[in-house]
């Protein structure tokens, strides 16, 4: 088994995402813990494989602004409870959008 490189610390933050997986669609889930490169999402059920490509989808109240945001992430590690997820190719929008939920939680 890998070991998993963290550059930042990870919250405990629940907040609800919706994942984009294309073979099943949308599933509906819950962040356990957050960080800028990556969260844990408990899902209900669905078993997501480990390499799989996917989008996340959260809203996020930035500034006083409900804003969507879509972030491709790519599955590190999947258990029973849920999926670990590697964010990619964050841009600068969504990064802050992580930067301002970690700081508020």
């Amino acid at each position: 088994m890998g070991t998993e490189h963290r550059w930042s610390s990870r919250k405990d933050i629940n907040i609800d995402v919706n994942l984009y997986y294309p073979p099943v669609g949308m599933i509906n889930g819950k962040t356990r813990n957050v960080s800028l490169e990556g969260m844990f999402v408990d899902l209900k059920g669905v078993n997501i494989p480990a390499q799989t490509q996917l989008e996340i989808c959260f809203t996020a109240q930035t500034r006083g602004k409900a804003t969507e945001h879509r972030l491709p992430a790519f599955v590190v590690h999947n258990s029973d409870r849920g999926i670990g997820l590697m964010l990619q190719h964050v841009g600068y929008r969504e990064f802050d959008a992580l930067r301002y939920m970690l700081n508020a939680a």
